[in-house]
């Protein structure tokens, strides 16, 4: 059941990608290229802001000297996420966190 939502929403997000890489190369405004397309205004708005919030480059920042973060990382995702990632953390374990935040 899960696999097939996962599937649905690959083929969603490809379908929102492509009509907005094709509206990018045209020279329609956004309206004019929903009319044209049959897509809801809305919709095309709400895809093109969750694309270019996901598309944020990843920020990271110098923490000062504290013994409340000494050998802590704080990683900010967008508003939406900050993982704190101590000493020794696993870089096997790091790279599962991001794969699956890439998936939002």
């Amino acid at each position: 059941m899960l696999a097939i939502k996962r599937d649905v929403d690959r083929q969603r997000q490809q379908f929102w990608q492509e009509h907005l890489k094709k509206w990018s190369e045209s020279e329609l405004t956004q309206r004019e290229y929903c009319r044209i397309n049959n897509l809801k205004a809305s919709r095309f708005t709400y895809w093109k802001t969750k694309f270019n919030r996901t598309n944020l480059p990843v920020e990271f920042i110098q923490l000062p000297d504290h013994p409340m973060t000494t050998g802590v990382l704080k990683l900010n995702v967008g508003a939406d996420f900050q993982i704190e990632i101590p000493d020794g953390f696993s870089r096997s374990t790091f790279e599962q966190v991001l794969t699956i935040l890439r998936a939002f």
